[in-house]
C-alpha cells in the first residue's frame, strides 16, 4: 500500500491503575489501505478494541497514556486538539461500539440521535436529516422505521439498539468505519444484511473497514486481510486466504482449531486453547504466547519480531522453524481431535 488511509506506528497504550501501570497495547503497527477491509481477531483482552479506541482518541486521558503515531491521511491524530478530533469523528472515522446497551443516550429518541450527527457534520435541514435517519434505520433492518424514529433506547431490544448504532456510524458515509463486534447481538439473517450494508458502503464511497470480531466466519467472508492479536501484540498478519489456508503462528492454529469443521469427524467436544490468556498486568517476558504454546522451546524466552518468514505480506511473530510448522500444525490438530 503506497498511500495508507490509516497508518498506526508503534502504538503503545498504558493504563494507570492502583496496582501500577498496565500495558494494554504494546508496540502495534499496521496500515489500512483505501477500499480495504481489515479483520482484527483474538480473545477478549488481547487489545483489539483498545487499539482502535486509541485511534479515535476516546480513551480517558487521565488514566491512559498513548505513545506512538496514528496517522489518518497524513495527519497525526494524536497531535490534534479535541475540537479538531470532533470534526474527524463521525464524518471521517466512525465507530460501531461493542456494547449497544450503553452506547445510546437514554433521554433522546434513537432517530433524533442519528439525525443530530448528520446535522453536526453536514449542512442539511432538520427534515432532510430526519429522512436520512429513517432511511438508515430501514437499511439496517428495523421495521416501520418512520415510527421507530421516535422510540427511546429502552423501547428497543439489544439487537435493535445494535442496528441503531450501526445506522449512526454509517450516517455520514465515513472514510474509515471501525466495527467492534457489529453482529454479536444479531441473528444470522440480520448479520447478512449488515455485512451487505458494509459492502455497499465500501462500494459507494471507497470506505475502508476495520472489523473487530470473534467470528472467524465473518472475517473469512468479508475481510481482505487479517490481523491476529494476543496480549496487546500482533502475532500474525496477512491476506485472509493465507491466514486461513496456511496459518503460521500456534495461537492462530488454536483459534482456527476451535471452530467446528464439516470436513472432519465430529469431535466429542470442541477444542480449546490450553491455559488462560496472558494478563496485561503481568505479561511474560519473551514470546507472550509461550505459557500456552505446546511447541515452546528455549528461544521463546526472547520476544520474536513480527516479520515475513516466507516473504511477501504474510507476517508472524514466532521462533519455530518455518519448514517444521506445517507438520506441527497438523500434529496439534490431530492431538486436539483425539
Amino acid at each position: 500500500m503506497s498511500e495508507p488511509l490509516l497508518d498506526i506506528r508503534d502504538l503503545r497504550v498504558t493504563f494507570r491503575t492502583d496496582a501500577g501501570e498496565v500495558v494494554a497495547v504494546d508496540g502495534v503497527s499496521f496500515a489500512l489501505g483505501a477500499d480495504e477491509v481489515l479483520g482484527i481477531v483474538g480473545e477478549s483482552g488481547s487489545g483489539k478494541s483498545v487499539t482502535m479506541l486509541s485511534a479515535m482518541r476516546l480513551l480517558p486521558e487521565r488514566s491512559a497514556r498513548l505513545e506512538g503515531e496514528v496517522r489518518y491521511r497524513g495527519r497525526d491524530l494524536t497531535r490534534l486538539s479535541q475540537r479538531e478530533m470532533r470534526r474527524v469523528r463521525g464524518s471521517e472515522i466512525a465507530m460501531i461500539f461493542q456494547d449497544p446497551m450503553t452506547s445510546l443516550n437514554p433521554v433522546y429518541p434513537v432517530g433524533w440521535q442519528i439525525a443530530e450527527q448528520v446535522r453536526a457534520h453536514d449542512d442539511v435541514s432538520a427534515a432532510a436529516a430526519r429522512d436520512r435517519a429513517i432511511e438508515l434505520l430501514g437499511a439496517v433492518g428495523i421495521p416501520d422505521a418512520a415510527r421507530r424514529f421516535d422510540d427511546y433506547p429502552h423501547h428497543l431490544s439489544g439487537g435493535m439498539r445494535q442496528r441503531v448504532m450501526i445506522a449512526m456510524a454509517l450516517s455520514c458515509r465515513p472514510r474509515v468505519l471501525i466495527a467492534d463486534e457489529p453482529t454479536t447481538a444479531l441473528d444470522v439473517t440480520i448479520q447478512a444484511q449488515i455485512l451487505t450494508l458494509i459492502r455497499d458502503l465500501r462500494a459507494e464511497t471507497g470506505s475502508s473497514v476495520v472489523l473487530i470480531t470473534h467470528d472467524m466466519g465473518v472475517v473469512a467472508e468479508i475481510a481482505d486481510r487479517v490481523q491476529v492479536m494476543y496480549a496487546g501484540r500482533i502475532v500474525e498478519q496477512g491476506p485472509t486466504r493465507a491466514i486461513f489456508r496456511d496459518p503460521m503462528h500456534p495461537y492462530t492454529w488454536g483459534l482456527l482449531g476451535s471452530i467446528a469443521r464439516l470436513d472432519r469427524p465430529r469431535p466429542a467436544r470442541l477444542t480449546a486453547i490450553a491455559g488462560q490468556p496472558a494478563s496485561a498486568s503481568d505479561a511474560p517476558a519473551g514470546c507472550v504466547f509461550k505459557a500456552r504454546c505446546p511447541h515452546r522451546f528455549d528461544a521463546c524466552d526472547v520476544a520474536p519480531e513480527l516479520a515475513p518468514r516466507r516473504g511477501g505480506s504474510h507476517l508472524d511473530a514466532c521462533h519455530l522453524p518455518v519448514e517444521r510448522r506445517p507438520a506441527l500444525r497438523e500434529g496439534t490438530a490431530a492431538a486436539a481431535e483425539a
